[in-house]
């Protein structure tokens, strides 16, 4: 384990480093490919000499294999400027994992000399943000290692992410055409028949999501900016979510947008000791389908605004009868160190709302009725 850097303090508050350090050498039996700031992507990526500067270049460079192999994509300290990427490149039966060149596993933040930021693009014309997630993954086109879903093995590690648009991460295991709309796998109730599973997101810091700092609103044609989530789970489950803080995620309609959004058959998700605050709607929000996943030892700051109907919440677990959606059972919210209203009011933001109520209510009228004695939602030990 490294000492702890005087530049700690800088790193959390995503200021860049100024001491370069030697990234640990190349696990054998891993390709490792390496990211700076300053690099070239016509290189191979396979040095810190020959570092490439683009997600595009290293989706590129996985695909080229060998695709027996696990993937470290090993990133320098410094600001990479790039719209989102549309990931579909996978390694069945290994990982892919997203982190500082100078990261250890097991240690924290402070064996690493900065956060590396990924930062949202603006047009070239226009001057806006683009729109869209900063990375929206994806089982691949037909022909591809994954496409027919299943575990992924995407890991993020100690990155910044900052004003993009929709999401900072998307993981979109459905069976529609990648970022095409939502189209479910499996009919009302059943688990997703495609997935996008077994991903790690630890240590990262989202920040700035969403159309208060993209500039658009949710409505305007013209300029159609929304933000959904921190991260966006659609169809993807086995996912662990821990240690990672999700500051200022707004929209300026004060909608929409949560840390943590589980939505369409997303299920045994764990989202656990992160912290979240200045997140503009509901922190936490559940979907159609989503069972098994538990929200538990995270902290609250100030979240939420203030409306009389329907309440705003920590936690909220929806369905909408109109497109078929079914109730989701056996989540479970406990342990956490809750917050206070972010807009509109210092008050307590209350804990948890299920709409339409009903602890067994089962969705809409295709879904099949909950398992025998589950309900919707579980909850212990939440405290402000």
């Amino acid at each position: 384990m490294r000492s702890l850097r005087p530049l700690l303090a800088a790193v959390l508050i995503g200021l860049s480093a100024v001491v370069v350090v030697a990234p640990p050498a190349a696990a054998e039996g891993v390709q490792t490919i390496y990211m700076n700031a300053a690099g070239d992507d016509t290189r191979d990526g396979a040095t810190p000499g020959t570092a490439v500067r683009s997600l595009v270049r290293v989706q590129q460079l996985v695909a080229a294999g060998p695709l027996d192999m696990d993937v470290e994509v090993r990133i320098h300290a410094g600001t990479y400027v790039a719209q989102g990427i549309v990931w579909q490149t996978y390694r069945p039966g290994h990982t892919i994992t997203f982190m500082p060149d100078d990261y250890e596993y097991g240690e924290g933040i402070g064996g690493i000399a900065a956060l590396p930021v990924f930062q949202n693009r603006r047009a070239s014309g226009s001057g806006r943000y683009i729109t869209g997630a900063w990375i929206h993954a994806c089982p691949g086109n037909p022909g591809r290692p994954l496409a027919d879903g299943g575990a992924s093995g995407l890991r993020f590690y100690y990155l910044r992410v900052e004003y993009y648009a929709s999401a900072a991460l998307s993981l979109d295991g459905s069976a529609g055409s990648c970022g095409g709309g939502y189209q479910r796998s499996s009919a009302p109730g059943l688990p997703s028949a495609r997935g996008l599973d077994g991903n790690t997101v630890f240590g990262m810091r989202f920040t700035k999501i969403g159309n208060t700092y993209t500039g658009g609103s949710c409505d305007n044609p013209d300029f159609p900016r929304c933000g959904y989530g921190g991260i966006v789970l659609t169809e993807s489950s086995d996912n662990r979510i821990e240690n990672n803080h999700f500051v200022d995620l707004r929209n300026s309609e004060n909608s929409y947008i949560h840390a943590i959004y589980v939505t369409h058959k997303s299920s045994r998700n764990r989202f656990v000791h992160n912290q979240v605050t200045g997140v503009s709607s509901e922190p936490v929000k559940v979907r159609d389908g989503s069972n098994f996943n538990s929200f538990e030892q995270n902290v609250f700051g100030a979240n939420g605004f203030v409306r009389s109907s329907p309440s705003m919440v920590h936690y909220r677990e929806e369905v909408n009868e109109a497109a078929e959606e079914c109730s989701s059972y056996h989540n479970r919210f406990a342990g956490n160190d809750l917050g206070t209203y972010l807009i509109g009011s210092g008050a307590n933001l209350p804990v948890w709302v299920i709409t339409p109520a009903g602890a067994t209510y089962k969705g809409a009228p295709v879904c099949p009725a909950l398992p025998a004695g589950e309900v919707r939602l579980i909850t212990a030990n939440n405290t402000y």
